[in-house]
Formats: C-alpha cells, sequence, structure tokens
C-alpha cells in the first residue's frame, strides 16, 4: 500500500472526509487488526447462536416428537425475530451509535443462550429464540457497519473479509463441535456455549472506540478526535487536521433517520436492487445451512452421526473459502465473486432437481453431497460479498439502516425458508421439489448481478 487515497468529493460532511482520510493514512495495529479480529471472534457466536437450532433439531423431534411443520416453525421463531432485531437495531445505531447496540445486543444475546439452553418445553423455546433472534440478528449489521466505517479504502474487502472470515467460523464450530457436544453432553449445551462472547466485552470497552466516521457526522468532532486517537492517530485529526479541510464544529442533534429515507428517489433503485440480491440468495443459503441436518437424517435417512458430519462440511470447507474471497474482493471486485458464487448454486440446485432421488445409493452419497455443498458454498461466498457491498452503497447516515434492512431481508427470507420446506416435505412434496424452488430462488439473483449492479472495490466510501 502507497499511502494515496481517493480525493474527497467537494460536497459532503468534511469532518467525514477528514476522517476518511485519517483512516487511511493510517498503519497502527490498532486500526488494522483489533477491529476485524477482535469484533470478528465475538459475532462467531452470533452465527454460533442462529444456527445451533439446526443441529439440535435432529434432537428434539426425537424428544418432542416433531413433525416437518412444528421444526419449520420452530427454525423460523429465530428468523422472525432477527428480522424485526436488524431493522430495530440498525435504527438505535443511527440514533445512538454503534457502539453502545452492539454492547446491549451481545450481552442480551448471550444471556438468552443460556435461557435457551434451560428452555423446558417446544413453545418456550418458540418464545425464546424469537427474542434471542432479535439480538442475534442487530448485532451483525451493525457490527459490519462499524468495521467498513473504519476499514481503510485500499484494503476494505481483505479487512471485512477477516471480520466476516471469523464471524461466520461460528456456523463451523456449532456443525463440528455438534458431533460430540449433543452425544456426550446433550442438546442443551449447544445453546448454551452461545454466551462465550460476553466474557470478550470488556476488551472491546478498552480497546475500540466509538465510530469516528458516525462521530463526524453528528459534529462530535472532538470525540471523532479522541476516538482516532484511541486507534492511534495523532491529536487533532479532525479538529484542525493538519491542514484537513474539517475544523471545528458544534455537536448537532442525531437526526430520526426513517427506514422510508431509503426508498426515496436517492436511493431507492440500489434499494430494491440490493434488497432483491439479499432475499433470493438468503432464501437458499439459509434454506441449505438450517434444514441440512435434518434433509440428511430424515430424507436420505443417514445415520444421526453421518447426517451430522455431512451436514459440517459445508460450514468447514467455506472457513478454506473465505479468506480466498476475501482476497479476491479486492483484486477481482465484488461483482464477479458475487456473480461466480450464485451462479454456482444455480447449476448444483438445477441438478439437484432433476437427479437426485429419495432413496440414495451408497455409492451415490459423496455425489449428493458435493453437489449440496456447491450450492450451500456458493450462495455462502455470495452473501459474504454482499455485507461489505451493502455497505459500500450508503452513506454514513443510513449505512447502519441500510445493512439493517438488508439483514433484516435476509432474516425474513430465512424465516420463509424454514416453513416452505417444511411445508413441501410435510404435505407429500419431494426433496426435487424442494431442491427446485432453491434453483429458482438463485437465478434471479445471477441476474441481477449481471444486469443492475455497480462496482465498488477500491473507491472512497466518501466518493461512492
Amino acid at each position: 500500500m502507497s499511502g494515496e487515497v481517493v480525493a474527497p468529493p467537494t460536497q459532503g460532511n468534511p469532518a467525514e472526509v477528514a476522517v476518511g482520510r485519517t483512516l487511511d493514512e493510517l498503519r497502527s495495529a490498532r486500526l488494522r487488526f483489533v477491529p476485524p479480529l477482535l469484533l470478528g471472534l465475538i459475532m462467531s457466536f452470533d452465527s454460533w447462536d442462529s444456527i445451533a437450532i439446526a443441529y439440535v433439531m435432529p434432537s428434539l423431534v426425537e424428544v418432542w416428537k416433531l413433525d416437518p411443520v412444528s421444526m419449520g416453525w420452530l427454525m423460523s421463531s429465530g428468523y422472525a425475530g432477527q428480522f424485526v432485531g436488524a431493522i430495530l437495531l440498525g435504527i438505535l445505531a443511527e440514533r445512538w451509535g454503534r457502539m453502545p447496540v452492539f454492547l446491549t445486543a451481545t450481552i442480551v444475546m448471550s444471556a438468552l443462550a443460556i435461557a435457551c439452553a434451560f428452555t423446558p418445553n417446544y413453545h418456550t423455546l418458540f418464545v425464546t429464540r424469537f427474542v434471542q433472534g432479535i439480538m442475534i440478528g442487530g448485532a451483525l449489521p451493525v457490527s459490519i457497519t462499524y468495521i467498513n466505517e473504519l476499514a481503510p479504502t485500499k484494503i476494505r474487502g481483505f479487512y471485512f473479509g477477516v471480520f466476516q472470515l471469523l464471524s461466520m467460523a461460528g456456523y463451523a464450530m456449532a456443525s463440528q463441535s455438534s458431533r460430540w457436544i449433543i452425544p456426550e453432553l446433550g442438546w442443551r449445551w449447544l445453546f448454551g456455549l452461545g454466551a462465550v462472547p460476553v466474557v470478550l466485552l470488556p476488551l472491546v470497552v478498552l480497546l475500540l472506540p466509538e465510530s469516528p466516521r458516525w462521530l463526524a457526522r453528528i459534529g462530535r468532532i472532538g470525540a471523532a478526535d479522541r476516538a482516532l486517537v484511541k486507534l492511534g492517530a495523532a491529536p487533532g485529526s479532525v479538529s484542525d487536521g493538519g491542514g484537513t479541510v474539517a475544523v471545528p464544529a458544534p455537536v448537532v442533534p442525531v437526526e430520526k433517520t426513517k427506514v422510508t429515507e431509503l426508498f426515496s428517489s436517492q436511493f431507492r433503485k440500489r434499494t430494491i436492487i440490493l434488497i432483491s440480491l439479499w432475499f433470493f440468495t438468503s432464501f437458499c443459503n439459509f434454506g441449505l445451512t438450517a434444514w441440512l441436518p435434518s434433509i440428511y437424517r430424515t430424507v436420505f435417512h443417514f445415520p444421526a452421526a453421518e447426517a451430522l458430519g455431512y451436514a459440517a462440511i459445508g460450514s468447514t470447507v467455506f472457513l478454506v473459502l473465505a479468506p480466498a474471497s476475501a482476497y479476491l474482493m479486492d483484486w477481482i471486485g465484488r461483482r464477479p465473486l458475487g456473480l461466480g458464487g450464485v451462479g454456482i448454486a444455480t447449476i448444483a440446485s438445477i441438478i439437484l432437481f432433476f437427479y437426485i432421488p429419495e432413496s440414495v445409493p451408497e455409492n451415490q452419497k459423496l455425489l449428493l453431497v458435493f453437489l449440496i455443498v456447491c450450492a450451500h458454498m456458493g450462495t455462502s461466498i455470495c452473501v459474504f460479498v454482499l455485507w461489505p457491498y451493502t455497505a459500500e452503497n450508503y452513506p454514513t447516515k443510513v449505512r447502519a439502516l441500510g445493512l439493517g434492512a438488508a439483514s433484516s431481508t435476509a432474516r425474513g427470507a430465512s424465516m420463509l425458508t424454514p416453513l416452505a420446506v417444511g411445508g413441501i416435505l410435510g404435505n407429500g412434496g419431494t426433496i426435487n421439489m424442494v431442491f427446485g424452488f432453491f434453483a429458482a430462488c438463485t437465478i434471479i439473483p445471477t441476474v441481477l448481478w449481471i444486469v443492475a449492479t455497480r462496482e465498488t472495490a477500491k473507491k472512497s466510501l466518501d466518493t461512492l
């Protein structure tokens, strides 16, 4: 990195531009390594909490005698909460700041993980998962907003990729550990271990400030300066800036940001495109993530341990693909990677629709698993790209809200997927119909990536 930055636009908040310039030029470890590593580790348990229900579900089916429709409703309860939380906490993060909302959400999320572990019956777990989902759904877009607002322009894709690799590692952690936690300790432990991130929050308070971009936007120039100093910058980077365009300014009231602003003339087109990409990609991705253990066990009749093992493959493979994706995002751009991922998922889902019988011969198991992993990984890569791509499509004043709306859309799709899959299988439909439904959902984002998106890699957030 040469330190060269993109020239800021002539319009806009000069304090924000100065913050962006300072972050681009800063080389401190406190900025370049601590935020993505620390927040990524904490958010890995957000993923753990989100997906734990999928690996607990085969046990709950036996203990509580659940049918496919009941399974679908229970899995959907957490995603319904996430649907609410993504928007609600995004609004609060625009109003009160990124860090207070993130810390509160993580504390409550961890407490409810323990509550899930002690739940006595189906209905109590349903309600507890819904409330926990509000925190899970809100913590992720708020943390992603924060990470993107700190990321230096030249390495923003890789910077976010490190965070996202760790945050999505929770899926693999839950899937792999479920293979011995559930048989040895019981399904309740898989829920309870989701409370681990609360012990890391003191480090967040000690090491990380509020987003300096957000502070600069609301006119808290002194606070933005102190935030940058905490990240390793010299004092006065915003208030006098050593020649920057920013000057001291009075604190201004934080404007209430409304969801309707995302559909104003300035943002309407990009919002519609983004939420469409999120909805259809997430429908397939979360459908595979949430239902795979149960599909392997109840549809293909694999032994329980084998079903959990096969279901864990996709999440584990993604730990290898994620670093490569993080690197490629900055090298080839967001659009080719997103298009490639969802295109692979489309091809795999179409083959599964036409090919896979419900009674799979022993010699074709690996082919079945390979095709499912391709569909799963293709959509996972697309989701991986959509997080930074969405953040880059909105300015600071609505970035958390935009990410919240995108995440809420994804959670809405995730909420509908278990109901759709459970409804198909519970009413005499075949697994081929399920994969055909997934294929239809991946064709739409494939087309959208081709005809309706713009490249955002290596462009300053102040110029997008």
